[in-house]
């Protein structure tokens, strides 16, 4: 047999390979001898809990040859970053984490400023319930679109006939999972640029007979855009390091926060784990270093002499508003409700009959109802701590 090369030894999760996989047909009865040896000095393997170094052939029978545990040699300097940069389909996660998360960007900036310019900008109707609507991704995990997405789109999914044969598994599931949650966030940043305007802004527009479009592009545009580009870089910060919806509906399109999970949980990895890490946090950085920029050249726009916009009535524009705001609403409540249906379901799809078995939490694996106190218990302990912290360093 040929040496084995360190992107062979896939690692289980003890962090050691076992060298009898690579043999199919291997018995540990068999009296065959086998003979074993590291192509390097810097090459190791256990033989038991004997560490094997050198160079030098190790000649073993079948019985004791089961024993042998192998493991990639661990690189030091940029090796790690070079092995990484080099292998295709880790490098391809890169590319496919940037284009999720500027495409569930953009969507997300441009569904949140048209809903936020809706409710402050019309004099439309159920402007409460609108806003209730919109906030409420913000109060459930990233988990929970994916799963919603595969009840309506998946192989047994209600409206899957939608997709016109198109997989919900993959970027089209991200992408629209990543907008839902991500959605809340946006509108609050976009919708607190917006309820800050002058209206003599407005009123000389009005006075240089600007038509409604051109005082859109030169008065509110500008007025917003720092909250439009505040909120397009959380969104891309958000989007490009969650993990749990690219890992329920992923599929086999792999990003940069699976690929943590992969090599540091599934591989035992660690050292390639840190360099998807430290990978993945360059953008982060990135993006938020520019919000900082940007932010910093802010200028106030409300001074003591501003007069505070107030929209005049349009029938026509309210009730084209209040439309589009129904089917966004729509979209979040059929992606809440469809999990909550779920819920109450007993087999799903097959016995639709309700059943309240799903929250007997006892009798699940995971820890039951004790998971849920501690989650609750942290995340108490969190917002105590955190509150704190933040005010301490606020003040």
């Amino acid at each position: 047999m040929e040496a084995i090369s360190n992107d062979e030894l896939s690692t289980g999760s003890g962090g050691r390979l076992g060298v009898t996989m690579f043999f199919p047909d291997f018995s540990f009865r068999s009296p065959v001898m086998y003979r074993i040896r590291n192509v390097d000095n810097q090459g190791r393997f256990l033989v038991g809990s004997t560490l094997v170094t050198g160079t030098d052939w190790q000649e073993l029978d079948s019985n004791t040859f089961r024993r042998v545990q192998l493991r990639p040699v661990r690189s030091t300097g940029l090796s790690n970053f070079i092995n990484y940069f080099s292998t295709p389909a880790l490098f391809k996660s890169i590319q496919n984490s940037i284009f999720i998360s500027v495409i569930s960007t953009i969507i997300t900036v441009i569904l949140a400023f048209w809903f936020a310019y809706a409710l402050n900008r019309s004099c439309m109707r159920f402007k409460g319930f609108f806003r209730l609507i919109a906030m409420a991704p913000i109060l459930v995990p990233s988990l929970l679109p994916g799963i919603a997405l595969v009840y309506l789109f998946g192989a047994q999914g209600v409206i899957k006939g939608l997709l016109f044969g198109a997989s919900i598994y993959g970027p089209i599931g991200i992408i629209i999972g990543s907008v839902f949650f991500t959605f809340p966030h946006a509108f609050l940043i976009i919708s607190t640029a917006l309820a800050i305007s002058d209206a003599r802004l407005y009123e000389a527009a009005i006075s240089l007979k600007a038509t409604s479009w051109k005082t859109f592009w030169t008065v509110t545009i500008p007025g917003a855009r720092y909250g439009i580009i505040s909120a397009a870089f959380v969104v891309f910060n958000l989007v490009i390091t969650d993990f749990g919806l690219p890992k329920v509906i992923g599929g086999q399109f792999n990003v940069l926060a699976v690929d943590i999970y992969k090599q540091v949980i599934g591989q035992q990895n660690f050292e390639m784990g840190a360099v998807v890490s430290v990978v993945l946090i360059i953008p982060a950085i990135l993006a938020f270093a520019i919000d900082r920029i940007v932010q910093s050249k802010q200028v106030a726009l409300l001074t003591a002499r501003s007069v505070p916009f107030h929209p005049k009535p349009n029938l026509r524009i309210d009730l084209a508003f209040t439309i589009y705001c129904g089917l966004v609403g729509l979209f979040i409540i059929g992606m809440l409700g469809i999990c909550q249906f779920a819920a109450l379901i007993k087999f799903w799809p097959y016995d639709l009959s309700l059943s309240l078995n799903n929250y007997q939490f006892d009798k699940m694996d995971g820890g039951g109802w004790g998971a849920y106190y501690n989650s609750i218990k942290m995340a108490l302990l969190t917002a105590l701590i955190g509150t704190c912290v933040i005010f301490l360093v606020l003040t």
